[in-house]
């Protein structure tokens, strides 16, 4: 067995780079990371803007996403709106105070996206997205 797919797939490694670039972006706005998280999500998501799939798609503990929504509205850098079909969700959208934020946080993935490719071609990373979406397929067929 290679424990190497079972680092890769776990994401530690990239999750502590993310941290330790974020450092800076968390003193200066006074940000949790997974405030940050959840604030760089929201602004990429689209309608996918629900505490469900907050959970869903970033895999973070329910209590920690409610603290977290909570303590970025109280800071009006995202507004909640209620469902209008069905009470029971809340969207969340970012707002004109976050954009500054969401552009830092933004153009800070974006290196860090293009020095981990580094020397890795448009092909290389098709075939690894192909395969990732196989075992991601597989995964969710064990449940």
């Amino acid at each position: 067995m290679d424990t190497r797919i079972d680092v890769m797939l776990q994401g530690g490694q990239f999750k502590r780079l993310l941290e330790e670039q974020s450092m800076e972006l968390r003193d200066k706005y006074g940000l949790k990371r997974a405030e940050l998280e959840i604030l760089y999500y929201l602004s990429h998501c689209g309608n996918q803007n629900t505490s469900s799939d907050i959970h869903r798609t970033l895999m973070m503990n329910r209590g920690h996403i409610s603290q977290a929504v909570d303590q970025l509205c109280r800071k009006k850098y995202i507004v909640a709106i209620p469902d209008n079909d069905d009470r029971r969700y809340v969207h969340y959208e970012t707002t004109e105070q976050a954009v500054e934020l969401i552009d830092e946080l933004t153009r800070r993935r974006e290196e860090i996206h293009n020095r981990i490719l580094k020397g890795i071609s448009a092909s290389e990373l098709e075939t690894f997205r192909r395969v990732f979406e196989k075992i991601s397929e597989n995964m969710k067929e064990i449940k």
